[in-house]
């Protein structure tokens, strides 16, 4: 009996480790996809391809989108837009989980 809760432990055990980096390798695939998409998108949605930061902590995703204070002015859903892309695109991510900050790019 000992030898057989032993073996379902370990089992247990192998397949925690296994979906905690399956979830893992999900999170870090979809923001490196999340990058390299998000400015296209938002290229052929607006006109303007953004400057985009993205940043994870556990199950938090913060999206930072810097454009020039005219397309700004202009679409006043950006927000709205990106969380929907994201939300729709990437279902890893939760939509209460994300947030969506829209920046003025500073002159130079």
């Amino acid at each position: 009996m000992k030898k057989f809760l032993k073996f379902i432990f370990t089992l247990a055990s192998i397949a925690g480790i296994g979906y905690i980096s399956l979830k893992l390798y999900q999170l870090i695939k979809g923001l490196i996809e999340l990058d390299k998409t998000l400015p296209q998108y938002l290229g052929n949605i607006i006109g303007d391809v953004p400057k985009i930061s993205i940043s994870s902590n556990l199950n938090n995703i913060s999206i930072t989108v810097i454009y020039s204070k005219e397309v700004i002015e202009k679409n006043e859903n950006l927000e709205n837009i990106v969380r929907d892309y994201v939300t729709d695109f990437y279902p890893i991510f939760k939509a209460d989980k994300v947030t969506v900050v829209i920046e003025e790019e500073q002159p130079k």
